[in-house]
């Protein structure tokens, strides 16, 4: 009888055995797939080179290439590569020349790590996942994230660590590549060079230098991210940010049409017409392209345009000979102003259409609900004046 009761427990907690590890079997494919988070290549110059998780060869990068975690990216002298990734792709990675970097981890939501082999790294970390870290990893030491920049140099070594926003912590890396449990927090405006196996020096105060090279590269950052951003493209396309809604000076002389023949591309053109004619009692007029529509800065519209380095635009004149006084972007005042102005003319236009641009170099081009618009007067066209447009965009 007691070997009945014997073998009956047993096969009661062998079933018992079976479902547990037919529920936590269950429960793991119940878990939700892991979040992914892009990442992008936005800037290189010179020669830089992946080589992928698993493969032998080496490639050259591209700008908007995507990385996966175990890639590695080295960059050769006279090269850099920035790239973008995490949370909203808000956090930011440079790589100097001559550097090494392998990407342990930032693919998933989640801790980031990377280890530099060689060079020079800059990070801006702005957006954390929560209770997440980003860690850089060296010869010589594991540096991580709690505030958002820092620089890391590897060297041999010998790892030299830079902090300008925020603090960083920092362990040794021993001989055997075991992590040190001491930890020394690097403070905003210091740095600390820490030796293979050597324990951790007192962080000192960063150079003006140092300082002038960090507030170089992050203001670089905007520049480098920017492509082209449309004012107008065609009509009705989802890529016109601004509208050619603000008519000034003797607006009722002016007429505006939708012209599907010979644009400059795409389907339509916009074709002006100034009759002359002096319906305000101006002897001038005029048209805005705004943010939101009819936006005298009375309400908050515009977009961020740093980074662009100028406005261009196709035109051209019905004949040629049409003289256009200015052509400019921004300089709307009032509760919300542009944060900039600058403009073009006298502009004599040609028959055929050529391409006109604005220098934007060293504007403030933070806010500007004005993206585009053009000026003449009766003085210059006493009979009127029909010309063309096409193609505005920021560059």
């Amino acid at each position: 009888m007691k070997k009945i009761v014997i073998v009956a427990i047993m096969l009661l907690a062998a079933a018992a055995m079976v479902t547990v590890a037919a529920y936590l079997i269950f429960k793991k494919r119940q878990r939700p797939a892991p979040e992914i988070q892009k990442n992008e290549a936005f800037y290189l110059t010179g020669k830089v080179l992946l080589n992928r998780k698993d493969s032998d060869e080496w490639q050259e990068a591209e700008r908007d290439m995507a990385f996966k975690d175990g890639d590695t990216i080295s960059t050769a002298k006279d090269s850099c590569v920035e790239i973008k990734l995490g949370r909203d792709e808000k956090n930011f990675i440079g790589c100097k020349d001559d550097t090494t970097v392998k990407f342990s981890k930032i693919e998933e939501a989640g801790d980031k790590k990377i280890e530099l082999e060689k060079g020079k790294v800059m990070l801006l970390v702005d957006a954390l996942d929560e209770d997440s870290k980003f860690e850089v990893r060296t010869s010589a030491a594991v540096c991580g994230v709690l505030g958002t920049g820092f620089e890391a140099v590897s060297s041999e070594d010998i790892t030299t660590i830079k902090v300008y926003d925020g603090r960083v912590y920092a362990k040794t890396i021993g001989i055997m590549g075991i992590v040190s449990t001491e930890e020394v927090i690097v403070e905003e405006g210091t740095m600390i060079r820490i030796i293979r196996s050597s324990p951790p020096v007192k962080p000192v105060p960063l150079s003006k230098e140092d300082l002038e090279v960090w507030r170089s590269w992050k203001g670089d950052l905007d520049a480098h991210m920017f492509r082209t951003f449309s004012v107008y493209l065609d009509e009705g396309s989802p890529e016109n940010h601004y509208s050619p809604s603000g008519w000034v000076g003797d607006y009722d002389a002016i007429r505006r049409m939708s012209w599907g023949k010979d644009p400059h591309s795409g389907k339509t053109c916009l074709r002006f017409r100034y009759t002359g004619r002096m319906s305000q009692g101006a002897g001038w007029v005029g048209v805005y392209w705004q943010n939101p529509v009819n936006n005298w800065g009375d309400v908050k519209g515009g977009y961020n345009m740093k980074g662009a380095r100028k406005l261009v635009f196709w035109a051209r004149g019905k004949n040629g000979g049409e003289t256009i006084v200015r052509f400019g972007m921004g300089g709307i005042g009032g509760i919300y102003p542009d944060s900039a102005k600058a403009e073009i003319g006298p502009v004599v236009l040609e028959k055929e259409w050529k391409q006109y641009a604005i220098d934007l170099s060293g504007k403030d081009l933070s806010y500007i609900s004005s993206g585009f618009y053009w000026m003449t007067d009766k003085t210059t066209n006493p009979d009127g004046v029909i010309f063309y447009l096409d193609d505005i965009q920021y560059e």
